[in-house]
């Protein structure tokens, strides 16, 4: 259901918490009937504790705001290395400019290519991987950087090479952070588990069908909630929220108009 990544919030949150209040709603209907049929399945959920539905749903609760806490992070790390990057650039640019006329010229041209290589061709499907091409540009300012500037003084130098390590660590932070996302499996075993609350408060107020509806309800929407934020957090560069790509679209624009200050 990648898809709903790409709906409005509303839209998104609307269909979690109808596909939950169905699930609920429905298993309050399917196992109040099979429980009423007979007395004796009457006596035996008579039987059950209710105090241990509520573990089992604060411990899904639990779960569920880690993995919330967890993807947090990562968008906090995304735009670290988005602005990392970007500061990267601007800070070569800069370097670059204090170098002779000779070595300094198109050097803003070339960083500003590697950015627009970022934009247009590895931003858009950086949940696959990097872009081999983006990854020959660095390349290539990593060469230019110990070539182009061979002439000018040691500090200089080692100032560029610094730099260009700087973009290429904050390139690998925003790769990895776009390819981290929680597994399939994590995500069959949430729903599952959600499953199995939502039927065991059915069990429990199977013998009152108003309050098991209410109750049903409740609980669907809370479990709704937490699934649907932690659902539309998950890819940080992906979806209504998403980390931007404003701070290198600043940084090309400042390459592009002239040297960097």
């Amino acid at each position: 259901m990648s898809f709903l990544l790409h709906w409005p919030l509303w839209a998104s949150a609307l269909l979690v918490y109808a596909l939950f209040l169905a699930v609920a709603l429905g298993l309050v209907f399917v196992v109040g009937r099979w429980v009423r049929r007979q007395p004796a399945r009457e006596t035996v959920v008579g039987g059950l504790v209710p105090p241990v539905g509520a573990a089992m749903t604060a411990g899904f609760l639990v779960w569920m705001a880690l993995l919330a806490n967890t993807e947090v992070r990562d968008i906090d790390d995304a735009e670290r290395a988005v602005h990392a990057e970007a500061a990267a650039l601007h800070a070569l640019g800069v370097l670059g400019s204090t170098a002779a006329p000779a070595a300094a010229a198109g050097w803003n041209a070339q960083l500003a290519d590697y950015a627009q290589r970022v934009l247009a061709h590895e931003w858009p499907r950086m949940a696959q991987g990097g872009d081999d091409g983006t990854s020959q540009q660095l390349d290539r300012l990593r060469t230019e950087s110990l070539t182009r500037f061979a002439a000018e003084s040691p500090e200089l130098r080692a100032a560029l090479r610094q730099g260009v390590q700087a973009l290429a660590e904050a390139r690998q932070a925003r790769l990895r952070v776009a390819a981290d996302h929680i597994p399939g499996v994590i995500w069959y075993a949430l729903l599952m588990s959600a499953v199995i609350v939502l039927a065991f408060s059915a069990l429990i107020h199977a013998r009152q069908p108003r309050a098991a509806r209410w109750i049903g309800t409740l609980l669907a929407l809370l479990i709704a909630v937490q699934v649907h934020a932690v659902y539309v957090i998950d890819r940080p560069f992906v979806g209504a929220i998403a980390v931007g790509e404003g701070p290198l679209r600043s940084t090309l624009q400042q390459l592009q108009t002239g040297p960097a200050r």
